[in-house]
């Protein structure tokens, strides 16, 4: 019999759902919901609540249910389950809450969940980053390289490490917990310079002028650089030779198979990325959306 795991990747403005088979089976659509994480501490956990229950729902009848994985944004104690976000504009009012044992104790008794757990119920947490890596590494891109380097670029830079379908967090080969944002980069952090505030930044230092405003500012200079613009094409270059200067001591020290690539940025590869990095094959993530929510099930299965 196949078990199912409820899949939640959770963000500032919306929560996408989707319940997973053990074999990576992404069972039907994904669902989006509000994330509402500007409401009160107990809006925001009932919200969570009765996501939980509105997933359980779509599972085959007969078949039981794994666990319950939410990818959720940092700073967070994943292990222990308690948000620890502040100062960000979102999740504010469920600071310091212990959001696993909240959501295990509002949906133990309800009835759409009785008699549909495989074990006892399960809440796990992680970063989105590791859950894409383990999706990508398991189902996806990566799943013929037993370790992978593992990069999500958008608002920030994600980043994972991999080893036999493993993340690896505590090793002298990779930094603290697999986390490469915090890392210093020339005149700041990985962040301030992969990510898209980086890429908007290094626009306007080579004299780029005209940048969209908003959320499609990268898009628009990915546009530019293919129909021929010449700043956008040399300001993508030189991204991409930052991009692999900085991962050559993490690629010389972990020996990865495989660099996978994903995130919004990714949209634009083919104007920054080659084949190889540093020697290493590069796989650009085919399964973005999806990957996420495919990795929960490893959190269950490993």
């Amino acid at each position: 019999m196949d078990d199912y795991v409820l899949a939640f990747d959770v963000g500032g403005t919306a929560i996408k759902a989707g319940i997973v088979r053990s074999d990576g089976h992404l069972e039907g659509d994904t669902q989006m919901y509000p994330s509402l994480a500007h409401e009160s501490k107990e809006v925001i956990l009932e919200h969570l609540a009765a996501l939980v229950v509105a997933q359980a729902k779509r599972v085959p009848a007969g078949m039981r249910i794994r666990g319950v994985g939410l990818a959720f944004p940092g700073p967070f104690d994943y292990e222990r389950g308690i948000c620890q976000i502040r100062g960000l504009n979102k999740f504010e009012a469920i600071y310091g809450v212990n959001v696993k044992e909240e959501l295990a104790a509002r949906t133990a008794d309800h009835p759409e969940l009785r008699g549909r757990w495989s074990d006892s119920p399960a809440f796990v947490f992680e970063n989105d980053a590791a859950l894409f890596a383990l999706g990508e590494c398991a189902f996806g891109v990566g799943r013929d390289s037993s370790s992978a380097l593992v990069l999500m670029l958008g608002t920030g830079l994600g980043s994972s490490f991999v080893r036999n379908g493993r993340l690896v967090k505590d090793d002298p080969a990779v930094p603290s917990e697999g986390w490469l944002y915090a890392q210093s980069y020339q005149d700041g952090m990985m962040d301030d310079y992969f990510s898209r505030r980086g890429i908007v930044r290094l626009a306007k230092e080579m004299g780029i002028e005209n940048i969209a405003e908003g959320d499609d500012d990268v898009k628009q200079l990915a546009e530019r650089a293919r129909s021929g613009e010449f700043l956008p094409n040399q300001m993508f270059q030189l991204f991409g030779k930052r991009l692999k200067d900085a991962m050559l001591p993490y690629i010389r020290s972990f020996s990865p198979n495989a660099i996978i690539i994903g995130g919004q940025i990714a949209r634009s590869a083919d104007l920054f990325v080659s084949e190889r990095m540093g020697g290493i094959p590069v796989h650009i993530s085919t399964e973005m959306s999806a990957s996420t929510l495919k990795g929960v099930c490893r959190l269950f299965t490993n």
